[in-house]
């Protein structure tokens, strides 16, 4: 039997305010997620026929993260969850799915958007899932946000947050390479950079991480992450069409000096100079990265730099506390 909207009344009428809430959502982004269990609430993720699954290359599944297989649950929400609300983070794979369930179980929906529209859409594609809202639509840049069509009236922004706590630089030597972290690259060009970073690192000393086949392979833990960041002078993002790599927060939490693209939010996170370089001039990012090859002072200097401005900018308490004013705002509504 499925969850009926009877229980979900009765769930919320029930519900103590200091009560973890049970979410219920589809598994979306591995790096992200982790820092959404951080507020404490029950986050129950369904998978199945047709339907992506964890994939513990990219992270652990935090412990208040419940993997549901429909396949196992006859394509049904199990009756003994009591479900508070549907988290929906991508509204081209999910939406239509989510807002199902929504309407069936009479629950509010949140939408979270992480990407950018692909640049190869119609006019049409765009105003359709462009118009597509939640009770609450949640863009994680004001560029993001933007970008869709949305502003301070109808939409929030939720920046990420960064556990500086864990991501912070170890006590090991410097090493004179580059470090990038991207999955698939090849394959994804088009949004990563590969070609860029081809042409700007030729003949120097450069580090890859990702699962992307005849080139790299993924970190075998975020510890080990951690420590490839530690200890890489430089990191280099080439990322052309993403609102902002996660890779290049955590490396800046390490104190890396990065050198990246200057496209969607990274120019206003990166300021030439104090606490990085960015450009789209390839010349520019190739004697960015020969300099700093050449000068470990300047790596250090931008590097602490870096990591304050995550500090400021990018907290994690700031990350949890917007969240959890989200989800109870949604839920006392």
């Amino acid at each position: 039997m499925p969850v009926s909207p009877v229980s979900s009344i009765t769930r919320a009428a029930t519900r103590s305010p200091d009560e973890p809430l049970n979410i219920l959502t589809f598994v979306t982004h591995e790096r992200y997620e982790p820092n959404l269990c951080k507020t404490g609430h029950n986050f129950y993720a369904l998978t199945g026929e047709g339907i992506r699954d964890w994939n513990t290359k990219y992270a652990p599944v935090p412990d208040n993260y419940i993997i549901l297989d429909k396949r196992e649950e006859g394509n049904q929400v199990p009756l003994h969850l009591d479900i508070d609300l549907i988290l929906c983070q991508n509204v081209m794979a999910h939406y239509d799915v989510s807002m199902q369930m929504a309407q069936m179980l009479r629950l509010p929906m949140v939408n979270l958007w992480h990407i950018l529209p692909p640049t190869n859409w119609s006019q049409q594609e765009y105003d359709h899932f462009s118009s597509l809202s939640g009770d609450l639509d949640v863009f994680i840049s004001d560029y993001n946000r933007k970008v869709w069509g949305r502003d301070e009236s109808n939409a929030l922004v939720v920046h990420h947050g960064v556990d500086t706590d864990f991501w912070k630089a170890e006590d090991i030597p410097k090493k004179q390479q580059m470090l990038s972290v991207v999955n698939d690259w090849k394959n994804r060009d088009w949004c990563c950079g590969y070609s860029i970073w081809e042409r700007i690192t030729k003949g120097l000393p450069v580090h890859v991480i990702g699962d992307t086949p005849g080139l790299s392979q993924p970190a075998g833990s975020l510890e080990e992450l951690r420590t490839a960041y530690s200890e890489s002078q430089i990191f280099v993002n080439t990322s052309t069409y993403s609102p902002i790599p996660c890779s290049l927060l955590e490396a800046m939490a390490c104190g890396c000096a990065v050198v990246s693209t200057a496209t969607c939010l990274i120019p206003e996170i990166i300021e030439n100079g104090i606490n990085g370089f960015c450009s789209n001039n390839e010349d520019e990012l190739r004697k960015y990265l020969v300099d700093l090859l050449n000068d470990p002072d300047l790596c250090a200097s931008l590097g602490k730099m870096a990591r304050q401005t995550i500090e400021s900018k990018f907290g994690m308490d700031g990350f949890v506390n917007n969240w959890n004013e989200v989800f109870r705002g949604v839920v006392d509504a």
